[in-house]
Protein backbone atom coordinates (compact mmCIF):
# COMPACT_ATOMS: atom_id res chain seq x y z
CA UNK A 1 0.00 0.00 0.00
CA UNK A 2 1.51 3.19 -1.06
CA UNK A 3 1.81 5.84 1.82
CA UNK A 4 -0.87 8.31 0.17
CA UNK A 5 -3.21 5.96 0.26
CA UNK A 6 -2.43 4.80 3.94
CA UNK A 7 -2.56 9.10 4.61
CA UNK A 8 -5.75 9.39 2.73
CA UNK A 9 -7.30 5.87 5.18
CA UNK A 10 -5.60 8.03 8.32
CA UNK A 11 -7.83 11.32 7.60
CA UNK A 12 -10.69 8.73 6.99
CA UNK A 13 -9.96 7.21 10.42
CA UNK A 14 -9.81 10.34 12.22
CA UNK A 15 -12.68 12.19 10.63
CA UNK A 16 -14.82 9.33 12.19
CA UNK A 17 -13.27 9.27 15.32
CA UNK A 18 -14.29 12.75 15.43
CA UNK A 19 -17.77 12.19 14.72
CA UNK A 20 -17.59 9.75 18.16
CA UNK A 21 -18.59 10.72 21.62
CA UNK A 22 -15.73 9.78 23.68
CA UNK A 23 -14.10 12.07 26.72
CA UNK A 24 -11.00 9.68 27.87
CA UNK A 25 -7.64 9.17 26.47
CA UNK A 26 -5.98 6.18 27.66
CA UNK A 27 -2.40 3.90 27.60
CA UNK A 28 -1.84 0.58 28.49
CA UNK A 29 1.47 -0.56 28.96
CA UNK A 30 2.79 -3.31 30.23
CA UNK A 31 6.21 -4.24 32.73
CA UNK A 32 7.85 -4.80 29.17
CA UNK A 33 5.91 -4.04 26.27
CA UNK A 34 9.30 -4.84 24.31
CA UNK A 35 8.69 -9.00 25.70
CA UNK A 36 5.20 -9.41 26.09
CA UNK A 37 4.55 -10.97 22.92
CA UNK A 38 1.51 -10.50 20.85
CA UNK A 39 -0.23 -13.54 21.65
CA UNK A 40 -0.18 -12.68 25.82
CA UNK A 41 -0.60 -9.46 25.07
CA UNK A 42 -3.77 -9.48 23.28
CA UNK A 43 -5.43 -11.83 26.20
CA UNK A 44 -4.71 -9.55 28.85
CA UNK A 45 -6.69 -6.87 26.90
CA UNK A 46 -9.18 -9.00 26.17
CA UNK A 47 -9.79 -10.24 29.41
CA UNK A 48 -9.34 -6.73 30.85
CA UNK A 49 -12.02 -5.35 28.96
CA UNK A 50 -14.35 -8.03 29.69
CA UNK A 51 -13.98 -7.23 33.57
CA UNK A 52 -14.19 -3.63 32.85
CA UNK A 53 -17.99 -4.16 30.97
CA UNK A 54 -18.63 -6.88 33.79
CA UNK A 55 -17.33 -4.06 36.51
CA UNK A 56 -20.04 -0.76 35.31
CA UNK A 57 -22.79 -3.26 33.44
CA UNK A 58 -23.06 -6.26 35.47
CA UNK A 59 -24.64 -9.39 34.13
CA UNK A 60 -26.05 -6.87 31.09
CA UNK A 61 -22.40 -7.08 29.58
CA UNK A 62 -23.05 -10.86 28.54
CA UNK A 63 -26.49 -11.17 28.57
CA UNK A 64 -27.59 -7.79 26.69
CA UNK A 65 -23.78 -7.18 25.46
CA UNK A 66 -23.93 -3.67 27.30
CA UNK A 67 -19.83 -2.37 26.64
CA UNK A 68 -18.09 0.63 27.44
CA UNK A 69 -17.67 2.31 24.16
CA UNK A 70 -13.98 2.09 23.54
CA UNK A 71 -11.57 2.20 20.47
CA UNK A 72 -8.42 0.71 20.53
CA UNK A 73 -4.90 1.39 19.00
CA UNK A 74 -1.88 -0.55 18.97
CA UNK A 75 1.12 0.97 18.74
CA UNK A 76 4.60 0.17 18.85
CA UNK A 77 6.51 3.33 19.83
CA UNK A 78 9.37 4.63 17.84
CA UNK A 79 11.92 1.66 17.66
CA UNK A 80 9.04 -0.47 16.36
CA UNK A 81 9.27 -2.75 19.42
CA UNK A 82 7.79 -1.62 22.66
CA UNK A 83 4.14 -2.58 21.93
CA UNK A 84 1.57 -0.54 23.97
CA UNK A 85 -2.11 0.14 23.21
CA UNK A 86 -3.52 3.58 23.30
CA UNK A 87 -7.42 4.16 23.51
CA UNK A 88 -10.34 6.68 23.51
CA UNK A 89 -13.49 5.85 25.78
CA UNK A 90 -16.79 7.46 26.56
CA UNK A 91 -16.74 7.23 30.24
CA UNK A 92 -19.63 5.30 31.50
CA UNK A 93 -20.31 7.27 34.90
CA UNK A 94 -21.22 11.08 35.10
CA UNK A 95 -17.46 11.43 36.93
CA UNK A 96 -15.21 10.82 34.64
CA UNK A 97 -11.93 11.35 37.06
CA UNK A 98 -13.27 8.45 38.64
CA UNK A 99 -13.58 6.78 35.52
CA UNK A 100 -10.18 7.06 34.74
CA UNK A 101 -9.07 6.09 38.50
CA UNK A 102 -11.04 2.81 37.91
CA UNK A 103 -10.18 2.60 34.76
CA UNK A 104 -6.00 2.71 35.55
CA UNK A 105 -6.47 0.43 39.41
CA UNK A 106 -8.35 -2.21 37.52
CA UNK A 107 -5.46 -2.87 34.61
CA UNK A 108 -2.45 -1.60 37.24
CA UNK A 109 -3.82 -4.81 39.42
CA UNK A 110 -5.03 -6.95 36.42
CA UNK A 111 -1.98 -9.12 35.60
CA UNK A 112 1.84 -9.18 36.62
CA UNK A 113 3.28 -8.35 33.29
CA UNK A 114 0.36 -5.16 33.50
CA UNK A 115 2.46 -1.83 34.27
CA UNK A 116 2.04 -0.15 37.60
CA UNK A 117 -0.21 2.98 38.28
CA UNK A 118 2.53 5.27 37.15
CA UNK A 119 3.37 3.81 33.79
CA UNK A 120 -0.22 4.13 32.17
CA UNK A 121 -1.80 7.92 31.60
CA UNK A 122 -5.50 7.52 31.57
CA UNK A 123 -7.14 11.08 31.54
CA UNK A 124 -9.97 12.95 30.82
CA UNK A 125 -9.58 14.35 27.21
CA UNK A 126 -8.66 18.36 26.77
CA UNK A 127 -7.77 18.82 23.03
CA UNK A 128 -10.12 16.21 20.66
CA UNK A 129 -8.30 17.15 17.55
CA UNK A 130 -4.89 16.49 18.98
CA UNK A 131 -5.91 13.20 20.60
CA UNK A 132 -6.86 11.83 17.67
CA UNK A 133 -4.14 12.87 15.74
CA UNK A 134 -1.99 10.90 18.43
CA UNK A 135 -3.58 7.57 18.82
CA UNK A 136 -3.62 7.22 15.07
CA UNK A 137 0.13 8.37 14.30
CA UNK A 138 1.26 5.14 13.72
CA UNK A 139 -1.10 4.28 10.93
CA UNK A 140 1.63 5.20 8.36
CA UNK A 141 3.41 1.88 9.44
CA UNK A 142 0.57 -0.33 11.03
CA UNK A 143 -1.89 0.45 8.43
CA UNK A 144 -5.55 -0.59 9.41
CA UNK A 145 -4.22 -3.14 11.89
CA UNK A 146 -3.44 -0.26 14.31
CA UNK A 147 -7.45 -0.20 15.06
CA UNK A 148 -7.76 -3.14 17.24
CA UNK A 149 -11.24 -4.25 16.25
CA UNK A 150 -11.06 -6.93 18.21
CA UNK A 151 -11.35 -5.18 21.88
CA UNK A 152 -13.18 -2.07 20.72
CA UNK A 153 -16.59 -1.49 20.84
CA UNK A 154 -18.87 1.25 19.73
CA UNK A 155 -22.73 -0.71 19.08
CA UNK A 156 -23.49 0.96 22.89
CA UNK A 157 -26.29 3.40 22.97
CA UNK A 158 -24.99 6.33 25.21
CA UNK A 159 -28.29 7.45 26.66
CA UNK A 160 -28.22 3.86 28.09
CA UNK A 161 -24.88 4.33 30.09
CA UNK A 162 -27.26 6.71 33.33
CA UNK A 163 -29.41 3.28 34.23
CA UNK A 164 -26.32 1.81 35.19
CA UNK A 165 -24.67 4.19 37.61
CA UNK A 166 -26.46 3.53 40.83
CA UNK A 167 -25.31 1.93 44.18
CA UNK A 168 -24.56 -1.67 42.88
CA UNK A 169 -22.60 -0.35 40.24
CA UNK A 170 -20.15 1.40 43.13
CA UNK A 171 -19.84 -1.46 44.87
CA UNK A 172 -18.42 -3.39 41.92
CA UNK A 173 -16.28 -0.69 41.37
CA UNK A 174 -15.09 -0.77 44.97
CA UNK A 175 -14.52 -4.79 44.69
CA UNK A 176 -12.42 -4.62 41.75
CA UNK A 177 -10.33 -1.91 42.41
CA UNK A 178 -10.50 -1.47 46.31
CA UNK A 179 -10.35 2.18 47.83
CA UNK A 180 -6.86 2.38 48.79
CA UNK A 181 -5.72 1.54 44.79
CA UNK A 182 -8.81 3.92 43.97
CA UNK A 183 -6.65 6.31 46.20
CA UNK A 184 -3.47 5.91 44.67
CA UNK A 185 -4.98 5.78 41.29
CA UNK A 186 -6.23 9.40 42.11
CA UNK A 187 -3.02 10.34 43.41
CA UNK A 188 -1.53 9.60 39.44
CA UNK A 189 -4.15 10.90 38.06
CA UNK A 190 -3.71 14.30 39.60
CA UNK A 191 0.42 13.52 39.08
CA UNK A 192 -0.14 13.20 35.44
CA UNK A 193 -2.72 16.33 34.71
CA UNK A 194 -0.10 18.84 36.58
CA UNK A 195 2.57 17.37 34.66
CA UNK A 196 0.39 17.57 31.23
CA UNK A 197 -0.37 21.34 32.39
CA UNK A 198 3.11 22.03 33.34
CA UNK A 199 4.69 20.67 30.01
CA UNK A 200 1.65 22.67 28.06
CA UNK A 201 0.13 19.34 26.57
CA UNK A 202 3.45 17.58 24.93
CA UNK A 203 3.73 15.43 27.68
CA UNK A 204 1.82 12.29 26.41
CA UNK A 205 3.28 12.77 23.27
CA UNK A 206 6.84 12.66 24.69
CA UNK A 207 5.82 9.17 26.80
CA UNK A 208 4.55 7.68 23.37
Amino acid sequence: MTIARRKQERRELNRYLLREDWDVFGTLKFVNGRTIGSDTAQKLLRSYWNRIDRVFFGHAAARQKMRVPRWCFAHTGSDSENFHVHFLLKSPIADTEHACTALNAIWAQHHQQTAPLDKNWIMPVINRGRTVNYVTKEYWRLGSATLLDEISWDHTDHRELARYEHDAQAERISRAASPIWLRHARQALQAQQAAYDADDGNLVAKRG
